[in-house]
């Protein structure tokens, strides 16, 4: 897999986003006429952690004989939202003197990009996890991107009424703004920051290829600072995390699903491990009754709502069955996914 990173500057905000662009292997047939996908991480998380998926959706693209041309896989990007990763890194200074950015200023950059001369002209399935599936759905809900041919939403947060008080969904945001708010400002050494995942949940068992991937590209030695100076530090400061995790644009975003349906077909993937999105918040997201009619539902195995870090290749597989079944025209039973959720 052949990769490039490129950064673009915002009009409105006057922010900068890193995004990877990723192709086929050089010995792999070029394929101008089909899709290009686009990936949206989830809180805490940055660009690389999709690339274990992007790899195994390129091997499948290539192994397969019965993709028609235009749903083959041209190219791929990977999006580090303005205030994650290596956006954070550029964007640090502006940061600074900036409250936590918010789901729906991440969704102005993705809708930003859909509609640059980056993607111009290509026909798109942009894919999110967790946060960003809200911030995607925010993005193209009320915007026209005639080339957009589907959704595609891992572990989707968004928060559909109805809404009581206390619920769950919003309660577990607030746990999540203590929870990183309390956290480690650093570690001394690379070394000690691996040794704490590899003891401690979620990260003890996320795919060892997505571990490295964060290692090596969530985190930042400091060189500048005399109060953190040689300690690794997240790209992302928990200042700017919080902001992801406020309940306000989930609810936005909740409120939109039904429009974001009637415009696009929308697919959503859940993991076998009911965490963060309970089986009651599955069935609310995907209420035919109330108009959010998905397109397809599917279960990714051996996983929970970290299912892009759990098991990436298994995410890789959801994804290209609805590519598939978007090429052969059929579709997975939607009530038999349904009786799995």
């Amino acid at each position: 897999m052949l990769s490039e990173t490129l950064v673009f500057r915002l009009p409105d905000s006057g922010l900068s986003a890193s995004a990877n662009r990723y192709g086929p292997a050089k010995d792999a047939i070029s394929n101008d006429a089909g899709v290009t996908l686009v990936f949206a991480h989830c809180s805490s998380a940055h660009k690389e952690l999709w690339e274990p998926t992007i790899s195994r959706l390129f091997d499948l693209c290539a192994a397969s004989n019965t993709l028609s041309p235009q749903w083959r896989i041209r190219e791929a990007w990977s999006l580090d939202a303005q205030s994650h990763g290596d956006s954070a890194i550029i964007n640090h200074l502006a940061l600074a003197d900036r409250q936590a950015l918010s789901i729906r200023e991440y969704a102005s950059m993705l809708n930003f990009f859909v509609t640059s001369k980056f993607v111009d002209g290509k026909d798109i399935i942009v894919v999110g996890h967790s946060a960003s599936t809200s911030a995607w759905t925010i993005a193209c809900a009320d915007t026209t991107i005639p080339r957009l041919r589907a959704l595609i939403f891992v572990e989707p947060v968004m928060v559909v009424p109805p809404i009581p008080d206390g619920d769950p969904r919003i309660m577990a945001g607030d746990t999540n703004v203590i929870g990183v708010l309390a956290r480690s400002e650093g570690w001394d050494s690379y070394a000690s920051l691996r040794r704490m995942f590899k003891k401690r949940y979620p990260w003890k068992v996320w795919d060892e290829r997505v571990l490295q991937a964060h290692l090596k590209h969530g985190f930042v030695e400091v060189t500048g600072s005399a109060a953190h100076r040689g300690r690794v530090m997240p790209k992302c400061l928990k200042t700017q995390e919080v902001g992801f995790y406020y309940a306000d644009d989930h609810v936005l975003a909740g409120k939109l699903v039904e429009k974001l349906c009637a415009l696009y077909p929308v697919h959503s993937v859940f993991g076998e491990r009911p965490e963060m999105v309970s089986l009651e918040s599955r069935k609310l997201i995907c209420d035919v009754n109330e108009g959010r009619v998905m397109a397809s539902l599917s279960v990714v195995p051996r996983c929970g709502h970290l299912a892009v870090q759990e098991n990436p290749d298994g995410v890789a597989e959801a994804i290209f069955k609805i590519i598939s079944s978007s090429s052969s025209g059929t579709l997975g039973k939607r009530s038999l996914a349904m009786a799995h959720l």
